[in-house]
């Protein structure tokens, strides 16, 4: 598996864009997940159109997407879940997961025709900094993804380790209080 973000993209000069696309394709090519946050911030980019023009590429790659559903409206203007589900669809995504902060998520497996999946999350009832709260669910739907548990437990995982986090201020909190969650894992 390969894991890289917007942040990823935005931050490569246009030319070395280019040569990790043709990489990607490569590693597609023989089998590896390529797995993508668009994890969108506007300040990193040229242009809008800039971005949407080399996450349409990633997007053409990506296996697996974990995407947040505030992201990809700012970004492409989608209005609903749905609509972020079938233009990633569209573009050969064959797993996609569509994070919506303290409702949950969205899961869908295009290849299988699935219908999207809402996985809610947990209350949290302390929240004290969301800072990282996306990157910490990806790590957690990962160490599932990567030990081949089911998307749903995947999710779960992710939320667990998100709500975590989320009760702490910044994005690296103390290994202590992560410790109990990613045990389980």
């Amino acid at each position: 598996m390969v894991y890289l973000s917007g942040i990823s993209l935005a931050i490569l000069p246009r030319e070395d864009r280019s040569k990790l696309i043709a990489l990607l394709s490569k590693l597609r090519d023989q089998g590896t997940v390529i797995a993508f946050d668009s994890n969108y911030r506007p300040a990193l980019w040229e242009s809008a159109d800039s971005a949407r023009e080399w996450y349409q590429k990633i997007y053409q790659l990506t296996s697996l997407a974990l995407v947040t559903n505030d992201d990809e409206s700012d970004l492409w203007g989608d209005v609903t879940i749905e609509d972020t589900q079938a233009r990633l669809a569209g573009d050969g995504v064959e797993e996609i997961i569509i994070k919506a902060g303290s409702t949950g998520c969205y899961y869908q497996h295009t290849g299988q025709f699935s219908q999207p999946q809402h996985i809610p999350a947990d209350l949290v009832e302390h929240v004290v900094d969301t800072t990282s709260a996306g990157d910490s669910f990806n790590a957690g739907f990962l160490a599932g993804y990567l030990q081949g548990k089911s998307p749903e437990t995947c999710c779960q995982m992710g939320h667990r380790l998100a709500g975590t986090v989320i009760q702490h201020k910044g994005a690296i909190i103390p290994e202590g209080a992560t410790r109990p969650v990613t045990d389980s894992f």
